[in-house]
C-alpha cells in the first residue's frame, strides 16, 4: 500500500469511499432517511472538488482504500475515510500520520481532529495515533439534519 496527493481523477471514488465509510458506521445507530446516502455522496464530491490539493489518498494494486484531508486550518485533520471494505488494515493510521508529518513540515507543535462521540472505532484510532480528547460539544449535523454530540481531539507534535 502507498499513499499519495489526489488527483482530479480520484475525486468520485473520493466521493464514493466518504459516504460508504460515513455509511458504514452512521447507520449503525442512526436511522437512514430516503436520499440521505446520495446526499452524502454529493456533499463528498463538493469537499473533493474544493480540496483535492489538500488530500491524501491510499491505493493499493491501483485501487483507492482511503483518504484523508486537511482542509482550511493547516494543522487540523478534517477527514479520514477509509473503505469499509479495507477496515482493519492500517490504513487509517497510514493515513493519520501522512497528515501528522505534513503538519510537522509545517512549523505545528500540535495537531487537531474531531469526530462523532459515538464514533469509538475513530477515536480508538486517534487515540493510538497520539490524540487525546481535550473537548466535547454539541454541533449542528447538516447530513444528520439534527445536533449531534461532538469530540474534539489534540495530539502534541
Amino acid at each position: 500500500m502507498q499513499f499519495r496527493q489526489a488527483t482530479t481523477a480520484d475525486l468520485a471514488m473520493i466521493a464514493r469511499i466518504g459516504a460508504n465509510a460515513w455509511a458504514s458506521h452512521i447507520f449503525s445507530y442512526e436511522t437512514e432517511k430516503p436520499d440521505q446516502r446520495a446526499r452524502a455522496e454529493l456533499a463528498f464530491l463538493h469537499f473533493a472538488q474544493d480540496y483535492w490539493p489538500q488530500i491524501l489518498v491510499v491505493e493499493h494494486e491501483g485501487i483507492l482504500c482511503g483518504w484523508g484531508a486537511r482542509d482550511t486550518n493547516a494543522n487540523y485533520i478534517s477527514d479520514v475515510w477509509v473503505d469499509p471494505a479495507h477496515h482493519g488494515q492500517g490504513i487509517g493510521t497510514m493515513l493519520v500520520d501522512g497528515l501528522l508529518a505534513q503538519i510537522v513540515l509545517l512549523g505545528f507543535h500540535a495537531a487537531e481532529i474531531g469526530t462523532h462521540a459515538r464514533n469509538l472505532p475513530a477515536i480508538r484510532l486517534y487515540e493510538k495515533c497520539g490524540f487525546r480528547i481535550v473537548e466535547r460539544f454539541d454541533e449542528w449535523s447538516d447530513s444528520l439534519e439534527r445536533i449531534v454530540e461532538k469530540v474534539k481531539m489534540q495530539a502534541d507534535l
